[in-house]
């Protein structure tokens, strides 16, 4: 202890250097390990430098700058969803209906579809209700399916339309997808309503399909096909079968000859001019029967030959797809539901 009480600015000292020591080698320490980190970034950013040269095509040099070109091409690709979306544009499909309001706009685009038809002298069966009998004897549906029925009643009426504005000669029939499991799919185009295929979806948008069973000649079918190359909103052709398949609705009535009406010899005319112009009737006599001429051989070619086409009407029955484009939010991954916690029991006393 007295050369400690000596020595104290010694002692003093040294615990001072020992304590500046311990300092300067944590602070090197430190140093060290914030060295060691900048050294792997720049190894990182050196290796992706590398890859990125490496890659085909390279971000570019000092003639090429390739990352421009690729902004200005998603540029282009913006503008090019842009221009796609007039092109898919959805048709407007009434949303928010209830039984009473579905069931209002199904009689109405069904009379004016029926009174379009009788105006373009398009024949369709008798009461044609175009898909929706059984729907038409119904007054209450399941609110599930009726975003499904509007969505077909409306592409329906379009498709519909295209056809009378074509002037074809009949609307044998129309298929849909069966939206309910009351709705039988059938084999026959054109016998029922409903068909065994099925609406198609992807990430981006709906294709619905349809099946229309008609007769016209060629000249109507390139006016269909026109009218839905050209109609604003997206229906897709997928599928054409043409043969020559007759149709009821194309059968002549038989026309019904009124026989004439008796005439009495009216007063103060001659007896001589009533025969001469087959005007005796009744207890006169009978009217000299006329003859009728000969039927006028229809007209040939030039030349002497005759026409080699005689075009007559036929089926065709065509396939027809809606394509609708998905909302945003239909697009958006669906999340995992988070799985409820445990209950926690109450502590006991």
């Amino acid at each position: 202890m007295p050369w400690l009480k000596r020595n104290l600015l010694l002692v003093a000292g040294g615990v001072v250097a020992l304590a500046l020591l311990g300092f300067a080698g944590y602070f090197l320490w430190a140093k060290i390990q914030a060295e060691s980190e900048v050294t792997d970034q720049l190894t990182a950013q050196t290796d992706e430098l590398q890859r990125l040269k490496d890659l085909n095509p390279h971000p570019g040099n000092e003639k090429v700058n390739n990352i421009e070109a690729a902004k200005k091409q998603e540029q282009q690709l913006q503008e090019f969803l842009a221009q796609a979306k007039t092109t898919f544009a959805p048709l407007n499909y009434p949303t928010g209906l209830d039984s009473g309001q579905f069931r209002l706009l199904l009689d109405t685009t069904i009379d004016e579809l029926q009174r379009a038809a009788a105006a373009s002298g398009v024949k369709i069966q008798p009461q044609y209700a175009f898909t929706f009998g059984d729907q038409k004897r119904q007054m209450n549906f399941d609110s599930a399916v009726l975003p499904s029925l509007v969505m077909a009643l409306i592409d329906i009426r379009e498709v519909s339309h295209i056809l009378f504005r074509s002037k074809v000669l009949t609307l044998d029939g129309i298929r849909r997808v069966a939206v309910s499991s009351q709705d039988t799919p059938g084999l026959t185009p054109g016998a029922t309503d409903y068909w065994s295929k099925k609406p198609f979806t992807n990430d981006w948008a709906i294709s619905t399909p349809y099946e229309f069973t008609f007769h016209c000649f060629t000249a109507e079918l390139a006016a269909v096909l026109e009218g839905l190359y050209s109609h604003p909103h997206c229906f897709i052709v997928k599928n054409l079968v043409v043969d020559t398949a007759p149709t009821q609705l194309l059968e002549k009535e038989p026309t019904q000859i009124m026989p004439a009406a008796p005439m009495a010899m009216a007063p103060g005319m001659d007896f001589r001019m009533m025969m001469r112009y087959g005007l005796l009737r009744g207890p006169y006599g009978m009217a000299q029967p006329q003859v009728a001429a000969p039927p006028t051989p229809a007209p040939t070619a030039r030349g002497g030959l005759t026409p080699m086409l005689d075009e007559k009407p036929f089926r065709v029955i065509m396939w027809v797809d809606s394509l609708r484009l998905k909302e945003i939010e239909e697009t958006k991954p669906v999340s995992a539901p988070t799985p409820p916690s445990p209950p926690v029991e109450a502590a006991s006393n």
